[in-house]
């Protein structure tokens, strides 16, 4: 593995925890998630969503909004952190490269 996919790989890992915590703010439970991605992965999804947009914008936009801040995280931190040379000594010491 390359040194720049073991960076990326070790992003995503170690913000295992920060995705969780994130998940049970917008979530609040297991249920939650569940709800959103049933309304997300439904047979008629664009209607379903159409209007349920009309009756709860938030229920509506709860899964786009978790997979947008999931992907942003790393992203802003491989922006902040990833110009320097730390990623692979610690991919190293994990044995990625």
């Amino acid at each position: 593995m390359n040194p720049q996919k073991a960076h990326w790989l070790l992003l995503v890992l170690v913000n295992i925890p920060v995705y969780l915590g994130l998940g049970r703010l917008i979530f609040k439970d297991w249920d939650g998630f569940l709800e959103a991605l049933r309304l997300w992965s439904n047979a008629d999804w664009w209607f379903t969503l159409e209007k349920q947009w009309r009756i709860d914008r938030w229920d509506t936009s709860r899964l786009p909004v978790f997979v947008a801040l999931c992907v942003a995280i790393p992203v802003l931190e491989h922006l902040m952190f990833g110009r320097t040379h730390v990623a692979k000594p610690a991919a190293q010491l994990l044995g990625l490269l």
